[in-house]
């Protein structure tokens, strides 16, 4: 009966030591590869606009630079990063929380004046940033376009798609992962007081990584493929990195394999101990 449940413990960390890195990798992909570069390259486009839209007799080269400028901004890209996140996980609210995104570009705006000045090598008035803004958000109430834009796409959005979004923000969020981890431990805990000698865990732990690793390795090349493929169908130029999960089970791996060691050197001196005595 102990082995059964021990088998059974095993298992559920094979699953845990799999679903733990893959989520992470499933998030970082879509929210920061994907969306992310989309969202960025939206802004950064919008921003550039509007800066540049009063600025006569700029170059293809200023332009240039102030776009690399603003795109490379570090706040730009904590921007990027809130929204871009914030997009999947409204997607399945009934209701949207006020958004502050007017606000947030406005504020960026104002904060790269000298930023833009020194890409373009001249002086840019306050007069000419606010009037750039006040023209690109003047026309339009920013927040209720968010919005609108949220709610267009949950109602089109086929019933099968909705459960799949559903499902992603269940399971990248930081409750669903630290549940995992907890589970993960107590496996190990109870593997530990089922399994004499004490130290015969690690094998458990050390199989259940092994396995682990080759799921990971075979599920991040599997997402890389499909995504760069649907990418590819709608004639895209971003490629996805299969990379960080490549690395993650390399690691996975290396340390389970080590965790064996560690247990045939352990088994040795046990023995070496008992035939003293």
């Amino acid at each position: 009966m102990k082995t059964f449940i021990r088998g059974i413990l095993t298992t559920v960390l094979v699953f845990t030591f799999t679903l733990i890195p893959t989520v992470m990798y499933a998030e970082r992909t879509i929210n920061n590869d994907l969306i992310g570069q989309y969202f960025k390259e939206e802004i950064t486009n919008q921003m550039t606009e509007s800066i540049t839209e009063n600025l006569d007799g700029l170059s293809e080269e200023e332009y240039s630079k102030i776009k690399d400028t603003i795109k490379n901004d570090e706040e730009i890209n904590a921007f990027v990063e809130k929204y871009s996140n914030r997009i999947i996980e409204d997607l399945s609210k009934d209701q949207i929380d006020d958004v502050n995104l007017e606000e947030d570009i406005k504020n960026i705006l104002h904060g790269n004046k000298d930023m833009v000045e020194k890409a373009i090598g001249r002086e840019i008035t306050d007069d000419q940033l606010n009037q750039a803004i006040e023209e690109a958000f003047g026309s339009e109430e920013i927040e209720n376009s968010y919005q609108q834009i949220i709610e267009e796409a949950r109602q089109e959005m086929p019933e099968d798609a909705q459960t799949m979004v559903d499902g992603y923000n269940t399971i990248t969020s930081d409750e669903f992962i630290i549940t995992s981890i907890i589970i993960s431990v107590i496996a190990i805990i109870i593997i530990a007081l089922l399994k004499k000698p004490y130290y015969k865990w690690i094998v458990n732990v050390g199989i259940a990584g092994i396995i682990a690793a080759l799921f990971v390795a075979l599920i991040g090349g599997s997402i890389s493929l499909i995504i760069n493929l649907v990418i590819e169908s709608i004639e895209g130029t971003m490629q996805i990195e299969a990379t960080p999960m490549l690395i993650t089970s390399g690691i996975m791996l290396a340390i389970s394999i080590i965790l064996i060691v560690i247990n045939h050197i352990l088994d040795n001196r046990m023995e070496k101990s008992n035939a003293i005595s």
